[in-house]
């Protein structure tokens, strides 16, 4: 995916209930291109959410990719990098960091409240434990048809840091399937997907993001995938209203953030995000309808894999993201809390055009001076070409 030198963007802040807050823009020939400016309209969460919390019903397409990551071994498409692993698979030594790998065994000094290890059929891929300054990423690098649609749904988990406060995030994250999908983008608040030009830097070096991204989604803790800082959405016409500044703390805690498309050190802009507040003046507060942390700080270290389980459940928070066919595509990201009410739609934006004919899919997480374990499981991507006529258009809600 080529981008222009200059690249323009849009961005559309939503209140947990899905409504778009911002500007409407879309995407032709890699450019975005500005609609409509940024305005702030105030309404509840349960405006993007039928009563149930369910959305319009939809009949599943056809099944694309169905990885649980609950056993020893994983789907060979997928390639580990850094601490990328498989609590169902024996526990070792430590993957090496900055390095493609086979998805396996865990290390076995962990840190943190991780699941119990060697326990297939209840496993969990691992991107990072609790040690400080670690990366991880999952990449399928396998084209997957993106031409009716997609929906994806996955499940994460965020808890257990061993600091003061967590970090980094999880992202999840679709790039060109014309592109090689072997490493991922740069770490921290860059969560795996954007560039980065490290905070310090003397010689003006970037960390680029990930080759032929498409569309990054953060489900950012700490909060720096909001913002601007360390040159993040280089080029981009517009970008967060947080701005370029650097430091604690994070503009956006708790918040989840997509991310356009981007190539190297340029692109990658900022086009939604789940806060009401468009303006350049913080604070940006979250709209999230419940915390995408999880409160578990200890795990027994005698806990069967049923127990670990357990224990895990109420800090579940699964995903769904849903891209529209052309035209006028559509993104949708839906999160279930654990809170008994369902998913709840917590953003609505214009997805980038073009969209890619086949697209690759991968997941990323860090530490840094701050820890987190940070878990992903059941992975399903279907074809959307039963979603409901007129999805794909932006349309007012009126509930």
């Amino acid at each position: 995916m080529r981008l222009p030198g200059r690249i323009r963007d849009h961005m559309t802040v939503a209140n947990g209930g899905g409504n778009s807050l911002g500007g409407v823009g879309d995407m032709r020939n890699g450019a975005l291109r500005v609609v409509a400016a940024i305005a702030v309209a105030a309404a509840t969460t349960a405006a993007a959410s039928t009563a149930d919390g369910s959305g319009p019903h939809r009949e599943p397409g056809s099944l694309l990719v169905d990885e649980t990551f609950t056993g020893a071994s994983a789907d060979s498409r997928f390639i580990g990098y850094g601490s990328a692993c498989l609590t169902g698979a024996p526990r070792g030594a430590a993957p090496a960091e900055s390095t493609n790998h086979p998805l396996g065994g865990c290390r076995r000094d962990p840190a943190g409240p991780v699941p119990p290890g060697g326990v297939a059929m209840h496993g969990f891929l691992q991107l990072t434990d609790a040690h400080v300054e670690e990366t991880g990423a999952a990449l399928f690098d396998s084209p997957i048809p993106a031409g009716e649609g997609l929906e994806v749904t996955f499940e994460q988990w965020q808890y257990g840091n061993t600091t003061p406060a967590p970090a980094d995030g999880i992202s999840f994250f679709l790039t060109d399937g014309a592109a090689r999908l072997t490493t991922p983008g740069a770490f921290g608040g860059s969560l795996g997907y954007a560039q980065k030009l490290p905070d310090g830097s003397t010689d003006g070096r970037f960390v680029p993001g990930v080759s032929g991204g498409y569309l990054g989604i953060g489900l950012d803790v700490l909060g720096d995938y909001f913002g601007d800082g360390e040159r993040r959405g280089n080029g981009c016409e517009r970008g967060s209203p947080a701005g370029r500044v650097f430091g604690p703390p994070a503009p956006g805690p708790n918040i989840v953030s997509a991310r356009g498309p981007g190539n190297g050190n340029d692109g990658y802009c900022l086009l939604a995000a789940t806060t009401g507040n468009a303006t350049t003046k913080g604070p940006w507060p979250s709209t999230l309808p419940g915390r995408l942390h999880g409160d578990l700080k200890k795990m027994p270290s005698d806990a069967t894999p049923e127990r670990a389980e357990q224990l895990l459940e109420p800090m579940k928070r699964t995903v769904r993201l849903m891209v529209t066919p052309p035209p006028e595509p559509m993104a949708t990201v839906d999160i279930d809390f654990q809170d008994g009410r369902g998913f709840r739609q917590v953003l609505r934006f214009p997805a980038p055009e073009p969209v890619p004919d086949t697209v690759k899919l991968g997941f990323a997480a860090s530490t840094g001076t701050l820890t987190d374990v940070q878990l992903v499981r059941h992975l399903t991507v279907r074809a959307g070409r039963s979603f409901p006529p007129g999805s794909g258009r932006l349309r007012p809600r009126t509930n």
